[in-house]
């Protein structure tokens, strides 16, 4: 590592962290974490609210979340708007339309500003990105960032980046699970350490967090609290603030049992126990969490009993029901969480910051093969020799039929896991030839280009292959 100052940004559908890793005469120093009012143990909210009759009337952060009661009726509260990078879906305010990208944006400058109000030299960071972000969704995050003056130096998976975050704690560990359980996401990993070599062994993730709990509570205790009201009546603003008491609920049923939901006027005040909490929310936690964790072992090829430890990350790893599950399947011993002053919101932007410092290698821990006609794996991508950054050219491969269109299956190199199946158009003779080229993005997909002369110079078919394994070198990450 060099010495200097580096940033990582955890960008959360709930909750964005900004951490900072100094790193000084071959050590590092404790970091600093940035959020609401700049040097704060609170992350940023995720939340913008936009004027729903002035132009360019924005509010942003825990204030929106604070005076969501006081806002709602003139203001449309957004959340969750991480969500939408990646897709078509807008959202329409006083007659302007905003996209995902567009609110990405918005937020980051507001962020960026809070943060360069203390430190002035914020204008680099890695970010953290969910195992299933999409190619376009991470391009549409690097475009935003680029608008507001932040140069996105790389991207970690936000399961890896709690893994780096905790490494002085986990080196006496081989296997290790981490599950970063957010607003939006469940992602989870299992990373192995051989030879002082960090390699994923599996990722796995669904769009699965609190959000989706919010949502099941406030239809559940909807006719407590609006009776005879279906959920889709509600106007925005009792929406807003509907959610908004929902979600406050939930963080404080973390830490007592009794809770009073009281919206104001069309509603009635509502005493909710931790049992009624407990029980709507924990059958919707244990078909996902139980169903995510026993594909991310199916694919490691591993128990719970061959785990040694688990790293619980993410704002909704807090909730009660999550760790009774957890804790039910893997023992307390395992367990590592750091809930002293909301540590465990810091983790990823912490890892973000010192994989940032690290200039980490990531390497691929597995080849990406195409699957021959006689079921041989030929490898595009090499185990070890390729990383991120990295851009392999002239491949060719022919038809061995006369077929109108080629199939190129993506696999590892055991065949098992298809990661694309790409289909190009052909004239239709045998030994007809492809061209193909294939680079691995600083937002760790691997892009695809392949061409056929005979189909004219201009085409091309182009695709991604997402949820690649690497791995890095623990050295780097030590310094």
């Amino acid at each position: 590592m060099k010495n200097g100052s580096y940033f990582g940004i955890d960008f959360g559908t709930t909750n964005t962290s900004v951490y900072l890793y100094n790193y000084e005469h071959g050590k590092g120093a404790i970091g600093t974490g940035y959020g609401t009012n700049g040097r704060d143990i609170t992350p940023f909210s995720s939340c913008i609210a936009i004027s729903r009759n002035k132009d360019n009337d924005f509010k942003f952060g825990r204030e929106v979340k604070e005076k969501i009661n006081e806002y709602a009726d003139d203001y449309k509260i957004v959340t969750s708007f991480k969500s939408l990078l990646g897709t078509d879906e807008e959202i329409v305010v006083n007659g302007v339309r905003y996209t995902g990208q567009k609110l990405a944006v918005l937020f980051l400058n507001y962020v960026k500003e809070t943060v360069n109000a203390i430190r002035p030299d914020f204008d680099e960071a890695v970010f953290s990105i969910p195992v299933d972000f999409s190619a376009r969704a991470r391009t549409e995050l690097l475009e935003a960032a680029k608008c507001i003056g932040i140069k996105v130096k790389g991207f970690v998976s936000e399961s890896s980046a709690a893994y780096i975050s905790k490494i002085n704690d986990i080196k006496a560990f081989s296997k290790v699970m981490v599950i970063d359980f957010g607003g939006g996401t469940l992602d989870l990993s299992i990373l192995n350490l051989k030879d002082k070599k960090v390699y994923e062994d599996a990722v796995y993730g669904i769009k699965f967090g609190g959000d989706d709990i919010d949502k099941e509570l406030a239809l559940r205790l909807l006719p407590k609290i609006y009776p005879g009201v279906e959920f889709d009546e509600l106007d925005s603003p009792k929406k807003d603030k509907l959610m908004n008491e929902v979600e406050r609920m939930k963080i404080e049923f973390t830490e007592y049992d009794d809770y009073t939901m009281t919206l104001g006027e069309g509603s009635r005040p509502v005493d909710i126990d931790y049992d009624t909490f407990s029980n709507i929310i924990t059958p919707l936690i244990t078909d996902n969490i139980f169903d995510a964790i026993g594909n991310v072992m199916k694919i490691a090829n591993v128990s719970a009993d061959n785990i040694d430890a688990v790293i619980l990350a993410g704002g909704s790893s807090n909730l009660r029901p999550f760790a009774d599950i957890i804790l039910s399947m893997f023992g307390e011993e395992k367990i590592i969480f750091d809930d002293e002053n909301n540590r465990y919101q810091w983790i990823v932007a912490k890892g973000a910051a010192i994989t940032s410092a690290a200039e980490c290698d990531f390497r691929l821990g597995d080849d990406i093969c195409i699957l021959l006609s006689d079921n041989e794996k030929y490898p595009v991508l090499k185990k070890d020799e390729n990383k991120v950054g990295d851009k392999v050219e002239n491949l060719s491969f022919s038809l061995t039929t006369d077929s109108y269109d080629a199939h190129f299956i993506f696999t590892d190199s055991t065949g098992k896991t298809r990661y694309a199946t790409i289909l190009a158009n052909a004239k239709g003779y045998v030994n007809e030839n492809f061209d193909m080229s294939v680079e691995i993005g600083k937002d760790q997909i691997a892009r695809v280009v392949i061409k056929n002369k005979d189909m004219g110079t201009g085409y091309q078919v182009k695709s991604e292959i997402n949820k690649l394994r690497f791995y890095y070198d623990l050295k780097d990450i030590e310094g």
